[in-house]
């Protein structure tokens, strides 16, 4: 069984747009179920509610797009308005059983209809007919599991078609990853690491291309040679033998054969040779035998091989349009840095959330972003047309005349609200009755200074030491840190600046210390692992305390605690480093002031034994909410749970500020909260006075205190806490933002 259903969904995988995918699904069930029908209804698109006939093997094709069954109707509307499988040996009998005409079902009274279900939607139905012996339970299992398996390949291939069939407007939903709008030409990136995500791409010259090849088929096989060379002294010559096989099947033979002629058809080199493997690896797995079966993970090996050394002679020919839409499977860090930011506009990414790594860089830069897009159709995408939506999550793809000219209105109206806040930019940030707060900015850019300091920030609340280690292949050194952070402390002289301590581990992962773990975000990262490194932890607390000599603005804060122990131990090292520090100048030198991340339950409820061993605390909302929810934030599949105004992160927050007052511990927010306007609203309900952002938020966040009483704001989070998730909150504080007239900080246009 689970070869039959592999081999399916590889075929519909495999399929070039909907309609094929459809057509292989019903000859291959009518086959092997040894049924004589086979249909498929899918819901219509602009229609809720209704399904049509898409595709069917065995009855009169002339019904096929002209059967019509709303939820309820018929046996298929049945079938999807349950949502569970129908097993019927009569089906003509069934009080719910419509007949269509001249369709020939009558001649097969035996049904067993399944629905397709993802995300909680009902796509549409399968359905297997036969003159008799009744479906049994294995057959039954067996169609159940393959629905529940096909229903992403439908998807995807239902994408695929209109992208690659449709002239017209065609709209993508994610998540919201970063605020803002974008009109641009979308760009696929590939490093090489996977076929899959390699782009259609059509090219006039095939010569380049075709030199460009055989340079990287050349290579990899010089590579192979000596890796069997090398290998003879230490493996069996049968061993070794596998990689002169592989060297071999790059001299010649269909596999180079097959990629020069799609590139002499016009296609550049990756998705030439990504097609000739996925062909060739098909073949090998529709093979009975298991060991000439499992050869096709040879054979992909052997592409990504080729695909990275393609994939560098490719890079040096990249040229970014003016207005760059970043489009990918999992678009990274590294591939922002690859962008110059004056072409970068706008991200748009299979995987991630709102509050994924690449998401809060791209809120930091001011760039909109689309995460966690379901079936995105990247090989399409390159050198299309898009809208990128940060504030609804959209996107679209070949926006039509009336679309751009809409989008082109809200940019305007942005452009607008963004001039109108000027004005209240040196103004303090004060709410109606007086209440004054302290806004800040998040930073880990040396690009960030000035716009930052223009924005009328009153500090450095986060800066992110971990962006100057990713991009690096090493370590920097203690003398390269002191640079950096002398720098930063100095362009805010006279203001508090929060240096983070290094927070690598989950989606911020080293190259040159790489880390493997089947749950990254439970698992070695933040102080975890600087306690279990403390050469590097000295290292960089070395290199602050030196930068912070004569300036006396530093502040330091310690990631992903957990509990005393950490803290004691962390600041056993510091006060090491002091003494160290002051022996070599000779001098005394002022502790900076110490401060502990609360982004753990653990954290939460021991808040007042952490307050009395520092100086303030500071609320990470992103990890904190994704504990608490049990939601991994670079889920895509798990997104919509994710919110930090859900009622239960609110209260967390409400305990960490009353355990605080205790000891008169200050307490501030650098999570995306405190940059997202309703989320000002609620912290500022609970008393916190003290916000860190992206610089692109804080002006908004300024309007949005300045809109309010303090009075009217702690009312305000008693009725959020009243009430049962966190869209019912999110739209009653979007309620009152839109009263006081800024509904545009919340999406495209005034």
């Amino acid at each position: 069984m689970i070869h039959r259903l592999q081999r399916i969904v590889q075929e519909v995988n495999r399929a070039r747009d909907i309609d094929s995918a459809l057509v292989l699904i019903t000859e291959s069930l009518t086959q092997d179920l040894n049924a004589q029908a086979c249909s498929i209804f899918l819901a219509k698109e602009n229609e809720p509610g209704v399904m049509i006939l898409q595709a069917s093997n065995g009855l009169n094709p002339a019904i096929i797009g002209n059967v019509e069954r709303k939820l309820g109707q018929g046996l298929i509307g049945t079938i999807a308005a349950r949502a569970e499988a129908m097993n019927l040996i009569d089906a003509p009998k069934h009080k719910k059983f419509l007949l269509v005409p001249d369709s020939g079902e009558v001649d097969f009274p035996i049904m067993l209809g399944v629905p397709i279900i993802a995300h909680r939607e009902v796509l549409g139905v399968i359905s297997v007919q036969r003159a008799k012996n009744a479906f049994n339970e294995d057959e039954e299992a067996f169609l159940t599991t393959l629905a529940a398996q096909l229903a992403t390949s439908i998807e995807r291939a239902e994408s695929k078609g209109r992208v690659s069939i449709e002239a017209s407007t065609h709209t993508i939903k994610g998540v919201a990853g970063a605020p803002g709008m974008a009109i641009g030409v979308a760009m696929v990136l590939n490093r090489g690491v996977n076929l899959e995500s390699v782009p259609d791409k059509k090219t006039d010259d095939i010569d380049g291309e075709l030199k460009s090849f055989r340079a990287a088929v050349s290579k990899v096989c010089e590579e192979l040679t000596e890796q069997a060379e090398k290998m003879r002294a230490s493996l069996p010559e049968e061993e070794c033998a596998l990689f002169l096989a592989y060297a071999q099947m790059l001299t010649g033979g269909s596999l180079i054969d097959d990629t020069e002629k799609g590139i002499s058809n016009g296609n550049w080199a990756p998705s030439s040779w990504r097609d000739t493997i996925e062909q060739h690896a098909y073949v090998f797995t529709q093979m009975e035998d298991r060991y000439l079966a499992e050869r096709a993970n040879d054979i992909r090996d052997l592409g990504l091989r080729v695909l990275r050394k393609l994939m560098l002679e490719q890079s040096i020919y990249l040229d970014f349009p003016e207005q760059t839409i970043l489009v990918g499977d999992d678009v990274t860090a590294t591939d922002l840095a690859d962008v110059p930011l004056d072409c970068l506009s706008g991200i748009v990414s299979a995987h991630g959330s709102s509050s994924s790594h690449v998401a809060i860089l791209a809120h930091a830069l001011g760039i909109p972003a689309v995460m966690g897009v379901p079936n995105l159709p990247v090989k399409q995408l390159d050198g299309v047309n898009l809208i990128v939506d940060g504030y609804s999550g959209s996107a679209f793809i070949n926006p039509d005349k009336s679309i751009l000219a809409e989008y082109n209105q809200y940019l305007k109206e942005e452009e607008a609200i963004e001039q109108d806040l000027l004005v209240i930019k040196n103004q303090p940030a004060v709410t109606t009755d007086q209440h004054k707060v302290s806004l800040m900015v998040n930073s880990g850019l040396m690009s960030d200074h000035t716009p930052s300091l223009r924005s009328g920030a009153e500090g450095v609340g986060l800066y992110r030491t971990e962006i100057p280690f990713q991009i690096r292949d090493r370590f920097p050194s203690e003398e390269e840190q002191y640079l950096i952070y002398r720098n930063v402390l100095e362009t805010f002289k006279g203001m508090p600046v929060v240096l983070r301590t290094l927070d690598v581990g989950g989606d911020k992962p080293l190259s040159y210390f790489p880390i493997s773990e089947a749950n990254p975000f439970l698992g070695w990262r933040g102080v975890r692992i600087t306690l279990d490194h403390p050469e590097i932890f000295v290292t960089q607390v070395r290199a602050m305390i030196r930068a912070n000599v004569g300036i006396n603005n530093l502040e330091i804060l310690l990631p992903m605690i957990t509990g005393k122990g950490e803290l004691e131990e962390s600041l056993v090292l510091i006060k090491r480093v002091l003494a160290e520090i002051e022996e070599e100048v000779g001098e005394k030198i002022t502790l900076p002031k110490i401060g502990a991340m609360i982004e753990v339950p653990s954290a939460v409820y021991q808040i007042e034994d952490i307050c009395a061993l520092v100086d303030f605390v500071s609320i990470g909302t992103n990890d904190l909410t994704q504990y608490l929810l049990a939601v991994d934030r670079n889920n895509e599949n798990v997104a919509e749970l994710y919110s930090s105004l859900h009622p239960a992160v609110l209260k967390a927050m409400c305990q960490i500020v009353e355990g605080a007052e205790a000891s008169d511990t200050p307490v501030s927010v650098c999570g995306e909260l405190a940059g997202d306007p309703l989320g000002v609203m609620a912290l500022l309900g609970m008393g916190i006075d003290s916000l860190s952002m992206s610089v692109g938020s804080l002006l908004r966040a300024k309007k949005v205190i300045m809109s309010f009483s303090h009075a009217e704001l702690t009312e305000l989070l008693q009725q959020a806490l009243a009430l049962p998730d966190a869209f019912t909150i999110r739209e009653m504080y979007a309620g009152k933002l839109e009263e006081r007239g800024l509904g545009g900080f919340l999406r495209a246009g005034k």
